[in-house]
């Protein structure tokens, strides 16, 4: 019996060493992951917005398609654009997305954030050049969200990765709708 408690007490001073370690750590990291989480974004901000200037940005709660959004306004005053911050379902779990659309839907461009998908098949999907599968859809053209809606070629370069490729046309479907809405 005396063993069983010694054994007890020394892995709970384990678990407790541990835990304060872990903890310590993420005290330390957690400013750095959210700095470089706004120098990402600020970064695919200015990737794929080319046509005015994003305004203040708009959160959305309860939604769990959409956590955000921007008007992209022109000098004139006039809003041309929303940027829009997505999330679809991956293989690997949430997909944020960040994603520039005309006032009728059609989407101008469009850049991964986040993910946690599979290197070499899903990750694919943070090269810009994924996108162009979906650009300039949206409005008259649909986005496609099945692969039988693609070219063969951009069918065969999706692969394995069907969940990502179906996680981002959807959340891409759902920011078209909701710029049509909201730009009326």
């Amino acid at each position: 019996m005396k063993n069983i408690i010694i054994i007890g007490l020394k892995l709970t001073i384990i678990c407790a060493v541990a835990a304060s370690t872990l903890g310590f750590i993420d005290v330390i990291t957690a400013p750095k992951i959210e700095r470089n989480k706004e120098i990402a974004l600020q970064e695919a901000l200015s990737v794929i917005n080319k046509t005015g200037t994003p305004g203040q940005e708009e959160f959305v709660t309860g939604n769990r398609n959409l956590l955000s959004y921007y008007p992209v306004i022109l000098p004139d005053g006039e809003i041309n654009s929303y940027i829009l911050r997505l999330v679809g379902e991956g293989y690997g779990g949430d997909l944020i997305i960040l994603a520039n659309f005309e006032k009728n839907g059609t989407l101008i461009a469009s850049a991964l954030l986040e993910h946690q998908e599979t290197p070499g098949l899903g990750d694919a999907a943070a090269n810009l050049s994924y996108y162009t599968k979906f650009i300039g859809k949206g409005s008259d053209t649909p986005i496609p969200v099945r692969k039988t809606q693609l070219s063969q070629a951009d069918a065969d370069a999706i692969g394995g990765a069907t969940a990502t490729f179906v996680g981002i046309a959807n959340a891409l479907v759902y920011g078209s709708e909701f710029v049509k809405k909201i730009g009326e």
